[in-house]
């Protein structure tokens, strides 16, 4: 298992600071998913634990890397739980006893919390309490998807490092060695998983690749016939969420264009699609066809017993009367 190329500067800037012993005992990484934070974290908890490492690198070959190597490091500490998507109180009184008892193996202990947000809110006060005076050698390193809620002392005892999407430079180059597609292709799916190389990888070689195309493709020839029924079925065989997104997507290419910003652009292999939206629509017709998809997808992802084929179709016939062949002035 190899650090993804855009990790390597955060691993050697974690490490140094535990090498020049200034490092926090708590590091709370603020990212995305998609970006390889658990990997990073994997990687810095495994030169902690490593009983020889040689500079920046761990040894690999010691006790501590063999049995980190296996997930079987007895100092080595996450929360695990199936039941539910939450970790309660109890969760971390299971972590707290683990931490103030001796390390087995050297003398660090790990402990991962994966996604903080997933924690309830007793769950976070004892935490609070735990991170305040914690054991020494004891490092924590945590997970924030979401950290535009984050709970403001929760923030306050961490070391924040943020880890944002490399450069598409940088992405694409390593999507380039991981797939055969073509450079528009890995740049559309980087963009349409908001830079997360990793998520562009899976993208791009799952089924919903194929959808994508398939219903652009479609909506391509139901403009042509000036029928956009003909949508319906692929709509509504499965992924009908996702596909509203990508056409919201579409038409919000078809605005950048209006806006002279053509060089981002999202959908890159969709131009003459977008070129027609673009050059027959004006941005107030473009955004009205938006609002309307964003409301018809609220609906959808809300009432569960609403009849999904009755509502695209309604919709679709709404939206054939906004796209009346409106030509800007």
């Amino acid at each position: 298992m190899k650090l993804y190329p855009w990790l390597l500067k955060p691993y050697k800037n974690i490490i140094e600071l535990h090498q020049r012993k200034k490092a926090h005992h708590a590091i709370l990484i603020q990212t995305q998913k998609g970006i390889g934070a658990f990997k990073l974290i994997w990687f810095i908890s495994k030169w902690l634990l490593c009983l020889k490492p040689i500079g920046i690198k761990f040894c690999n070959n010691c006790h501590g890397c063999k049995l980190m190597s296996a997930k079987n490091h007895p100092d080595w500490h996450t929360i695990i739980n199936e039941k539910n998507n939450t970790f309660d109180v109890d969760s971390i009184r299971i972590i707290n006893e683990k931490i103030f008892k001796r390390a087995q193996q050297g003398n660090n202990k790990i402990i991962f919390l994966p996604n903080i947000h997933k924690l309830t809110e007793s769950a976070v006060n004892a935490l609070l309490k735990t991170l305040e005076e914690p054991p020494e050698k004891n490092w924590f390193f945590l997970i924030d998807y979401n950290y535009l809620k984050l709970n403001y002392t929760l923030k306050s005892r961490c070391f924040l490092y943020r880890l944002s999407p490399p450069i598409e430079k940088e992405s694409l180059n390593w999507l380039k060695n991981e797939n055969k597609r073509n450079d528009i292709s890995n740049l559309t799916s980087l963009r349409i998983n908001q830079g997360s190389p990793m998520h562009a990888k899976k993208f791009i070689e799952g089924e919903l690749w194929e959808e994508r195309k398939n219903l652009y493709t479609s909506l391509s020839n139901s403009i042509e016939s000036k029928n956009l029924l003909k949508i319906l079925p692929i709509l509504c065989k499965n992924n009908t969420i996702i596909k509203i997104d990508w056409i919201c997507l579409l038409l919000f290419d078809a605005i950048k264009i209006n806006f002279n910003e053509r060089k981002k652009l999202t959908n890159c292999d969709q131009l003459k699609l977008i070129n027609f939206f673009s050059e027959k629509y004006n941005n107030i017709i473009l955004n009205k066809s938006i609002k309307n998809w964003i409301k018809c997808r609220y609906i959808l992802s809300s009432i569960s017993s609403i009849n999904n084929e009755l509502l695209l179709l309604e919709q679709l016939l709404v939206w054939e009367k906004i796209l009346h062949f409106f030509i800007k002035p």
